[in-house]
């Protein structure tokens, strides 16, 4: 999303009942998550500094952390709520076509989804799905946990990793969570950088994991091995080859999950991962441009036909997921453990994505790759004509278009120019970039392109975007002033 004129803007009506439908609306997206997404009661924008309704008149180039709604996926999440509303649509009807709607997006025959509410509760369900294969003692092998989300390494090792859940528990944060005290879980980590940022070579990092998992199953143990499809600087971990070497050489005691929660690569590769028995983990909330907090797990038929045959214990995801987030053919085994019925926030949040996902699937691929290497050229030229800006990894070529880090050179934090942006100012409208992340001993501003963006300049030109990029770095500019 651009500018206002971005896709279409909300219809401006000012009658009482529109007014509270759209409060109504604007609640429930914010609900079913935890306080991540909560809206401040002054800002009324949650922590990444979004807000519950489209905000068009602001500049999003923020999709590797979270943007606002949009304007079509709110026109698409209040038709779901009226549908709701009206009894014109059956809530468990409902979550069934979500799950149908991405699978016919990036599924195979037998795929099944798990919806979830963040990428991180999607490690969750992916720990729990790996402990009823293991039946015993588990590694989880996560890649460059800095580079994917700072509650990772507590959910890959089964703990709570805030001290309130999505459906509203309070919890013991670094606690285990309930029913899993006992579970033999250890978190190994590979990095892809070296502690100064320099990035490790895609063969360094695939021997790491290919030693790390022998290490694992020679002690006994079941290995979940992390395949990192896109870091928050849009680099990958651990090559698909290495992965499906990995795992062929121990049939049985391991198996692999791609973390695409940014969701950069391909409808297409994610539907190679499928068919290669691994599962995926995406979300709708960055770079398709949704609401924050949608997540998946995609899973391969293989691996559904084997948890139905093994135990499986759901009700350590009680605070995290509920019953219709599963497709019918796990239901049954997870249910009882799992106190409630529909994450209705949740819904919501993924039928916006989807309208997004959607409009952005219907171009064609050369048309969404000629647009992204277009963004990509126009960032890198600002970058280059500003002294005071340096690209992260300047000699390589991007692995996930669309996404470009950017170092301030003489500044280690950018995290008051990106606060000073986001609120704009007299001479600027708020610009939103991706959150700072930490690379090596300097912080990182993040320039990314999203769903909606390039749906847009397909439909209405490029011009927009260019224009929009040149606002952005002349108030990048200001602010470092």
């Amino acid at each position: 999303m651009v500018a206002a004129s971005a896709l279409i803007r909300p219809a401006g009506r000012t009658d009482a009942p529109a007014i509270a439908r759209d409060s109504r609306l604007r609640l429930l997206l914010a609900s079913g998550g935890d306080d991540r997404i909560w809206p401040d009661p002054v800002t009324r924008r949650n922590r990444y500094g979004a807000p519950a309704a489209p905000a068009p008149d602001e500049l999003w180039f923020s999709s590797s952390t979270a943007s606002a709604i949009s304007p079509r996926g709110w026109a698409a999440a209040g038709k779901a709520l009226a549908r709701l509303g009206d009894g014109d649509l059956a809530i468990h009807v409902w979550f069934d076509d979500l799950r149908g709607r991405l699978l016919a997006l990036y599924g195979v025959p037998g795929a099944e989804a798990v919806l979830a509410p963040s990428g991180t509760e999607a490690e969750l369900v992916a720990l729990c799905l790996a402990l009823g294969l293991a039946q015993g003692p588990l590694v989880n092998i996560v890649v460059a946990p800095a580079e994917t989300g700072s509650g990772v390494p507590a959910a890959a090792s089964g703990q709570h990793f805030l001290g309130c859940t999505s459906l509203g528990a309070s919890v013991a944060k670094g606690g285990r969570l309930a029913g899993w005290e006992d579970a033999d879980v250890t978190l190994d980590t590979i990095e892809i950088r070296e502690p100064d940022g320099a990035l490790r070579s895609q063969s360094a990092v695939d021997q790491v994991a290919a030693f790390r998992v022998q290490r694992a199953v020679a002690a006994g143990a079941f290995a979940l091995l992390h395949v990192l499809d896109a870091s928050k600087t849009g680099r990958p971990g651990v090559s698909r080859r290495a992965a499906g070497w990995i795992a062929a050489r121990h049939p049985g005691r391991v198996t692999v999950v791609v973390d695409a929660c940014q969701l950069r690569c391909s409808a297409d590769a994610i539907r190679r991962d499928l068919a290669a028995g691994f599962s995926v983990m995406l979300t709708g909330s960055k770079f398709a441009g949704g609401p924050a907090f949608c997540g998946a797990l995609l899973l391969p038929g293989e691996s559904v036909d084997r948890l139905a045959l093994v135990n499986l214990r759901g009700a350590p995801l009680a605070p995290y997921s509920a019953a219709l987030d599963w497709p019918a053919r796990l239901r049954p085994k997870l249910c009882a453990g799992l106190a409630h019925p529909a994450n209705l926030g949740l819904g919501l949040r993924w039928t916006a994505a989807l309208a997004e996902i959607e409009a952005f699937e219907s171009l064609s691929a050369a048309r969404r790759a000629t647009l992204l290497a277009r963004f990509d050229r126009a960032v890198r030229t600002r970058v280059a004509a500003d002294p005071a800006l340096a690209l992260v990894d300047p000699d390589l070529a991007a692995d996930a278009p669309g996404l470009v880090p950017v170092f301030e050179v003489h500044n280690p934090d950018p995290r008051p120019a990106y606060e000073a942006m986001a609120r704009g100012s007299g001479a600027s409208r708020p610009c939103h970039l991706g959150q700072p992340v930490l690379i090596g001993r300097r912080a990182a501003l993040r320039v990314c392109a999203s769903m909606p963006m390039i749906t847009d300049a397909a439909e209405h030109g490029f011009e927009e975007v260019e224009a929009a990029l040149g606002e952005v770095f002349a108030a990048w500019a200001a602010a470092r002033a």
